[in-house]
């Protein structure tokens, strides 16, 4: 059995194994910039990092997917200061403005000032969104794939729900709920023109022969609590996981907080997996208590606490925490690091968990 097949497998309830398949790309990517790869790895590319550590990859393909707007808008940067930078969005509905700050030993950027501060930005957002087409390219897919080979089963990214996105990338927390009770007239537009975003980008990916899709919900009690889940993340789950399930796909939400108060939620969730669900001391989660919430029907994607990585934890420590994971969860288990592994993550232990698979359930090419 080779990877591939395993992924496939657990999603359909046919697996007897444990797919080992971690998140690497953070950790790479920095030690590579920083020059502070072991030697082994300095030459090999991110596959052939992921070969010699005995991984399985999660996201190794892309998609094939471009968005592209109807009506054209334009994208301007401008340089505040050596910590700062602005992106302004010049539509004819408007203007958005985002202020990041650099993070220079990552080069990841922070939003410092969202988007949208009041309802007449939000309409611009929701003209923008209304805006958005996709294409599906098969011949790019079916390429990337190709170099995936048998590491793994492809994985396609879909939206994040329109709630989480506002957070995320345009509202901040706050502001999102302000303009919630503020504008529930023009909040509710926003979202409705997210919902058939979701149905024009499905239509395109349906078109693939990729069997998994992940929505990057980043749903959490901060986030969604339940009155917000139970209206705005709840109807979109099912609807979306309906349409999936029909053509015989899987799909996944990333969920990676505090999450313990919208547990109870998954059951009804239509979802046939949920990815991140970080436990104690991490997160505010019990291992049994995810257990419970998940039964024997949901496929569970991670559940080794990323901190668990660093070198304040002991390998053996992290071997009995696998150990009892694969025990509760196998075989509706894709084990992982909730999220990735840190940039100051101890390789050594992603080895050992590797070793440990592979001498408790044999090879997978």
């Amino acid at each position: 059995m080779t990877r591939r097949q395993l992924n496939i497998r657990i999603f359909e309830g046919k697996a007897d194994k444990v797919l080992w398949q971690p998140r690497l790309e953070t950790w790479i990517y920095y030690n590579r910039k920083n020059n502070s790869l072991p030697d082994s790895f300095k030459d090999l590319s991110n596959f052939q990092i992921y070969d010699q550590l005995g991984c399985s990859v999660r996201y190794g393909v892309h998609s094939g997917l471009f968005e592209y707007n109807e009506e054209p808008f334009e994208t301007f940067e401008r340089i505040i200061d050596e910590n700062h930078t602005e992106i302004v969005l010049r539509t004819k509905w408007g203007d958005l403005r985002t202020v990041y700050q650099v993070v220079k030993e990552t080069e990841n950027r922070r939003i410092v000032k969202f988007p949208v501060e009041n309802v007449h930005q939000l309409k611009i957002l929701t003209n923008l969104i209304r805006n958005k087409r996709y294409v599906f390219v098969k011949e790019i897919f079916n390429e990337s794939d190709k170099r995936l080979g048998e590491r793994g089963a492809p994985t396609i990214f879909l939206s994040s729900s329109g709630f989480t996105d506002l957070i995320k990338f345009y509202a901040g927390l706050l502001n999102t709920f302000y303009l919630l009770y503020d504008y529930p007239k023009e909040f509710e537009e926003y979202l409705d023109a997210c919902d058939e975003r979701d149905e024009r980008m499905i239509n395109e990916v349906l078109k693939s022969d990729c069997k998994i899709f992940n929505l990057g919900d980043h749903a959490t009690n901060e986030f969604t609590p339940p009155p917000i889940l139970e209206k705005y993340l709840l109807p979109r789950w099912q609807k979306i996981s309906a349409i999936l399930r029909k053509e015989n796909r899987f799909v996944h939400s990333h969920w990676d907080g505090n999450s313990k108060l919208i547990l109870k939620y998954i059951k009804f969730s239509g979802l046939s997996g949920i990815e991140a669900l970080t436990p104690y001391p991490q997160c505010d989660m019990e291992l049994s208590e995810i257990k419970q919430a998940v039964g024997d029907e949901i496929v569970v994607l991670d559940l080794i606490p990323a901190i668990f990585f660093l070198p304040s934890y002991s390998t053996d420590f992290v071997l009995d925490f696998t150990k009892k994971v694969i025990d509760m969860f196998c075989p509706k288990l894709i084990l992982g690091v909730s999220d990735e592994l840190p940039p100051f993550g101890e390789i050594k232990k992603i080895e050992k968990i590797s070793e440990y698979i592979y001498k408790q359930f044999g090879t997978i090419e």
